[in-house]
């Protein structure tokens, strides 16, 4: 039998009914901001979203795997700021992977979930990280053709002492960078 819209083989069973992944998902938002997340479980989820343990196993495994894909659209990376200023875009490009890299609650909760995950929580946040990669090499490279920055400017080591600084203060250091330390950063950039 052939699914009549793409005219490929239909799987055994009924459809899944990708409403209920989208209930799933929302509820399982709602149970991250009420409850944070080590306090949420499977059977929660289930419960919020009206659905039995076994169609949240079906769709997601971990509890990890639920929540990363219900915060998706959060976790990827956003424009990439123009505002005309270098300096002014770091801060913003800053900002954003802090508040990615803490979405889902403080520096505890961002270390812990690593744990939890292991290797593929490691993926997920080199996935995060390097997602971001491009957007501030384009913001380093605006500086360095409005002549904010010099040419030499090693962008790729820039971008990991960025990276490295906030993934080393939030899941090492368990603190969550300040605008002013970001601040200081950025003032690190040289000038012309």
């Amino acid at each position: 039998m052939t699914d009549n819209e793409t005219g490929r083989p239909r799987g055994r069973g009924r459809p899944r009914d990708e409403a209920v992944g989208d209930k799933i998902l929302g509820a399982t938002r709602q149970l991250i901001d009420e409850l944070g997340y080590h306090q949420v479980t499977m059977e929660a989820i289930a419960a919020r979203a009206g659905v039995g343990k076994a169609s949240l196993y079906r769709r997601w495994s971990t509890k990890a795997a639920v929540i990363t894909d219900a915060f998706a659209a959060d976790l990827a990376a956003p424009p990439t700021p123009d505002t005309g200023s270098v300096r002014e875009d770091a801060m913003t490009y800053l900002r954003d992977l802090r508040h990615t890299l803490t979405l889902l609650g403080g520096p505890s909760v961002v270390a812990g979930a690593l744990a939890e995950r292991g290797e593929a929580g490691q993926v997920e946040i080199r996935e995060i990280v390097r997602a971001r990669f491009e957007p501030g090499a384009e913001i380093l490279r605006r500086g360095v053709l409005r002549s904010e920055l010099p040419a030499a400017l090693p962008i790729d080591v820039v971008l990991d002492s960025w990276a490295g600084f906030l993934l080393y203060r939030i899941i090492f250091a368990r603190s969550v960078p300040t605008d002013d330390e970001l601040s200081a950063l950025v003032a690190q950039l040289p000038t012309t």
